[in-house]
């Protein structure tokens, strides 16, 4: 069994084959004349329509993880641009804008006394030499007017490689994000592809059913023929009549799930049913007929979990590396009254040593919390790895089961079809039973049904199990490279 032979057929477009109700072989949709046609066709196969990829790249979801991750690129941005020196300048000067002060009175009077001058003042004149109040005048001569330019250069020379845990710890963040992102696109794939194929096999199972539904119709009307002109019983009418309002009954079903899931299409993705037809195309000339299977821990998943486990150890590591001295050099530069500058400046360099020497316990705290988190993220790989082997197996089981399942109800239209050419066979020789031609064309529409829906169960099963193996997206060509920061 093949891609070619396992896809289905637009609605209506069924064929009978043995007797009219043989499986209809699904071919292409279209029948390339030349080796450039042939090309051109595979290559229109081989990528998603730009409406598609947007629904799934501009997806909500996928958006808000896309710009997580572009979140964590900005701030391994940041722990590298602190690594960096730094120049800053500045500009200080002050002007006496208004001000009052108390000031010593003016001498009043002098007088020659026990053969020394002595100053007459007003009163107050005592206290106020006293208290100070006249030093507080602003000091006009040197600060007023006065604006002098700073630019100072600091570079951290050891930390010990603190800069370097952190950037290392926010770089394997950034990978883990981006991991997590492609999970999510990944995911909401499977959900547009999960609605695509099941449009198509509602079309399918449709179109099989109103094709029999016509078959049972025209037995159903010679039954009817042989009861008006006598030759019939009326139960054998009533009996065929409810035949048909099976058939009808299933086509209602089967177009009230179509709706739904049109509808399901429209909300969820803002797509209609011939986007879906182009995807499930997409999707069933490309997947390989086997399930896709890979282990949980080369899975991008336990690989992120690993990536974050490192980069919690980096942080421990930034977090004991703060406890040590740090040295920083600086370089200050200044000239002075650039109002009135006379060529007068300074060069300062400094060599300056912090170390932290009580922090209340904050490293202890953060260093526990560290721990919990490795114990945390080893706990959750292994969740991971029992999770992703048992949904593998189970994807394996059920897809033995469904193949059996199609064999037996292979076996059961091609028994069903061998009977209806034997009745038909004896159909005005011995005995003419359109009431018994119904009852099997009914089954036979059940049967053929049937196995049009483990067909595409089974395509949706590959679909569910490339979703798993993480190979989805290399399937349907989707990247996120076209949605960057």
């Amino acid at each position: 069994e093949t891609a070619k032979n396992d896809m289905a057929t637009p609605a209506g477009a069924a064929t009978d084959v043995a007797a009219g109700i043989g499986p209809h072989p699904i071919r292409q949709d279209f029948d390339p004349v030349s080796i450039d046609d042939l090309k051109a066709a595979a290559e229109a196969r081989n990528v998603l329509p730009v409406k598609l990829r947007q629904a799934i790249l501009l997806d909500p979801k996928v958006a808000e993880m896309s710009a997580r991750a572009c979140q964590m690129a900005h701030r391994l941005g940041l722990a590298r641009a602190e690594g960096r020196p730094k120049i800053t300048a500045s500009l200080t000067g002050s002007r006496q804008i208004v001000g009052r002060i108390k000031k010593v009175p003016p001498v009043t009077e002098r007088r020659f006394e026990n053969g020394q001058i002595v100053d007459i003042r007003e009163h107050g004149a005592e206290e106020i030499q006293r208290s100070g109040a006249h030093t507080r005048e602003f000091d006009h001569r040197e600060k007023n007017n006065i604006y002098d330019g700073k630019v100072t250069f600091r570079h951290t020379i050891a930390d010990w490689g603190q800069r370097s845990s952190r950037a290392e710890s926010r770089s394997l963040n950034w990978q883990a994000a981006q991991i997590d992102a492609r999970v999510v696109m990944r995911e909401r794939s499977h959900d547009l592809l999960q609605l695509s194929l099941t449009l198509r096999r509602s079309d399918a199972v449709i179109a099989t059913l109103k094709a029999n539904f016509d078959k049972v119709s025209a037995e159903v009307d010679a039954v009817r023929a042989r009861v008006e002109a006598g030759a019939g019983r009326l139960s054998d009418l009533r009996e065929a009549q409810l035949v048909l309002l099976d058939q009808e009954i299933a086509v209602n079903r089967a177009e009230a799930e179509r709706e739904i899931i049109l509808e399901h299409l429209e909300t969820e993705f803002d797509l209609i049913a011939e986007d879906a037809w182009m995807l499930a195309q997409v999707f069933m000339s490309r997947r390989h007929p086997d399930l896709a299977i890979l282990p949980a821990d080369n899975s991008d998943k336990a690989h992120a979990i690993r990536l974050r486990a490192r980069g919690v150890t980096h942080e421990a590591d930034e977090i004991r590396i703060s406890r040590y001295p740090k040295l920083d050099a600086v370089v200050e530069g200044t000239i002075f009254d650039l109002t009135d500058y006379e060529d007068e400046y300074e060069l300062v360099g400094k060599i300056e040593m912090s170390v932290p020497l009580y922090d209340g316990g904050t490293a202890r705290a953060r260093l526990r919390e560290t721990a919990w988190r490795e114990n945390e993220l080893k706990s959750s790989l292994e969740a991971l790895i029992r999770t992703h082997d048992r949904e593998t197996e189970g994807l394996v089981n059920r897809f033995q089961q469904m193949t059996r399942e199609e064999t037996e109800a292979l076996a059961r239209r091609d028994e069903l079809a061998a009977q209806l050419r034997s009745l038909r066979e004896r159909q005005g020789k011995t005995v003419s039973s359109p009431l018994a031609l119904a009852r099997l064309l009914a089954q036979i529409g059940g049967a053929e049904a049937r196995l049009t829906e483990l067909r595409f169960d089974r395509e949706l099963l590959r679909a569910r199990a490339l979703l798993v193996a993480e190979q989805i997206d290399s399937v349907l060509s989707l990247s996120m490279e076209d949605s960057v920061c």
